[in-house]
């Protein structure tokens, strides 16, 4: 991991952010430039701060100003921020109103400040703050996950061990990424996947993960997995697709291999890959949850659903880098799951704002929920029926919304 940090309007490349990742990681992996904000615009700012990103693994870590500048770099790369006390709106700061900047430099400010939140973002904002006294709000407003530290604008108590428990909460929020967390009635369906010991994984591939899937670099993973929860279109319809494009696309060289989690449903998925999709049987491997040998793999868990898929729908039991991960798949139940999680487990529940027989509805569970984190199990929501009315009913818990990937 590299951490690109930048420092505010009238700082040092050697701030207090910048001390206190020294302490936490190799300085050989930290970039904290000099920059004058007062002769140069803020888009050739961007740009030169652009050029220095040479990989995906960056954090971008910015104090003030300088966490404008992290802001829209997170947004543009759709990689994490830490931002302390951001200026969200430079434009409006007396401070830098009154400095002397040139006015076309203001008036780039003034257009490019977002005012959508930023998912990635994760914001210490001091109580003693005089430069922004009012900042909480915006902060709230435009950061994911907004803390309230003692401290003034240029000095936080506690700095070094504040950064690392958001550092700990990105990898959290990392371990599994989703290229879609929506119901079957969503724009992009409920799918997630990891990465580990360079084999890829997938949980589930509707048509909607494909053409993500399909974007990325999959020469460099040595082995491509498909975990299957059960065979509705919303959850399976990419499959045939998938496994085509990665056999014809590398040359006939390299195969998915799909897991069907029992006897039952592989018979299903090569039914339906073999006499409705066409697909030919060298071009995959198809095997049981039985069969499958790996360490991030624990079990298969049987799970109630819809009665035509009765005893054919499953979640999944995975160790991912280390940890306990609960995957529910669609389910009308948190009864199979339940004795699978202790203090530091993830929870990748579905959660339907709607009430139905066959999902689990956010109303009924979130009590339970919210004492499941409360008890240290990590949880996060996916398979989301109506995304804004569920954000509205866990705004004040602990609970989140499952992390979207986006290439």
């Amino acid at each position: 991991m590299k951490i690109l940090n930048l420092h505010g309007f009238m700082g040092e490349a050697d701030n207090k952010n910048y001390k206190a990742l020294c302490s936490l990681f190799p300085e050989n992996d930290i970039i904290s430039p000099r920059l004058n904000y007062m002769a140069n615009a803020p888009e050739e700012i961007l740009k030169h701060l652009s050029d220095l990103i040479d990989s995906d693994n960056f954090i971008f870590v910015g104090q003030s100003l300088g966490g404008w500048y992290a802001d829209q770099l997170s947004r543009k790369f759709k990689r994490s921020c830490i931002l302390t006390n951001p200026c969200y709106y430079p434009h409006e700061l007396e401070l830098i109103e009154t400095s002397g900047i040139p006015s076309e430099f203001l008036e780039q400010y003034r257009k490019m400040s977002d005012i959508d939140k930023n998912e990635r973002a994760y914001t210490l904002c001091s109580d003693k703050d005089t430069i922004l006294p009012d900042n909480y709000s915006s902060c709230a407003m435009l950061s994911e996950r907004v803390i309230r530290v003692q401290g003034s604008h240029s000095t936080i108590e506690c700095l070094k061990e504040h950064i690392s428990e958001l550092l700990t909460e990105i990898q959290n929020d990392t371990l599994l990424l989703f290229c879609g967390r929506g119901s079957a009635f969503a724009d992009e369906h409920n799918s997630a996947f990891f990465v580990d010991d360079n084999d890829l994984v997938l949980i589930d591939c509707p048509a909607t993960s494909y053409q993500k899937v399909k974007k990325m670099n999959l020469e460099k993973y040595n082995n491509i997995y498909i975990l299957i929860t059960h065979t509705h279109g919303d959850h399976s319809g990419g499959v045939g697709t998938m496994l085509q494009y990665v056999w014809f696309a590398s040359y006939m060289k390299k195969k998915v291999t799909i897991i069907a989690p029992s006897a039952e449903v592989k018979e299903d998925l090569l039914l339906l890959l073999m006499r409705v999709e066409g697909c030919e049987q060298e071009w995959f491997n198809i095997i049981t949850a039985e069969e499958l040998n790996k360490a991030w793999f624990v079990a298969a868990i049987p799970t109630t659903h819809v009665i035509p898929l009765e005893g054919r729908c499953f979640g999944y039991h995975l160790n991912i880098h280390g940890n306990n991960v609960v995957y529910t798949g669609d389910t009308s139940t948190l009864e199979p799951f339940k004795s699978l999680l202790k203090n530091g487990s993830f929870l990748y529940t579905e959660a339907a704002y709607y009430k139905s027989s066959v999902h689990l509805c956010l109303k009924d569970m979130l009590q339970e929920l919210i004492e499941l984190s409360a008890s240290g199990v990590h949880v996060y929501l996916m398979h989301v029926d109506v995304e804004e009315k569920i954000k509205e009913m866990i705004a004040d818990t602990t609970l989140k919304l499952a992390r979207l990937y986006e290439e």
